[in-house]
């Protein structure tokens, strides 16, 4: 009989993956999982995304340099964080707030790096409601 924990844990794992566009890929940065949301976003089928390098949705105008510090992060055991453009299929643009970090086995090894983001395409068309908070942002931290 499921307790008040498992409950509540099933509800938060619904709430996010009903929320965030998640993948998974080995060190290599090959596909190994994506949620239904990624998919819904790309226009890519899971069959289509395994297996594929994560670049498959790389926007070309992302400098080269973005990549490679995200790498050198994850790779020394630490989480990356980054606004990035990407492109689903057929070169559709959205924009997601990033967060990729590695798992780790028992013993402390990275096996695997997951990715959580979320699509902040209604931020970039609120340009003032941005530019609003980040008046605030500074105005709170400057001080």
């Amino acid at each position: 009989m499921p307790t008040d924990i498992d409950l509540i844990n099933r509800q938060i794992l619904t709430a996010v993956d009903n929320a965030l566009v998640i993948s998974k890929t080995d060190l290599q940065g090959v596909i190994t999982y994506v949620n239904d949301l990624f998919c819904e976003l790309t226009g890519f089928s899971r069959e289509e995304l395994l297996g594929q390098p994560h670049s498959i949705v790389r926007d070309p105008s992302v400098p080269k340099e973005v990549y490679k510090e995200m790498w050198d992060t994850i790779q020394s055991g630490k989480q990356w964080t980054g606004i990035i453009p990407n492109r689903g299929k057929g070169g559709v643009l959205y924009v997601v707030d990033t967060s990729v970090q590695p798992i780790k086995n028992e013993k402390g090894e990275i096996v695997e790096y997951i990715s959580v983001r979320r699509v902040i395409n209604d931020l970039m068309q609120n340009y003032d409601a941005v530019e609003f908070a980040k008046e605030q942002f500074d105005e709170y931290y400057d001080e």
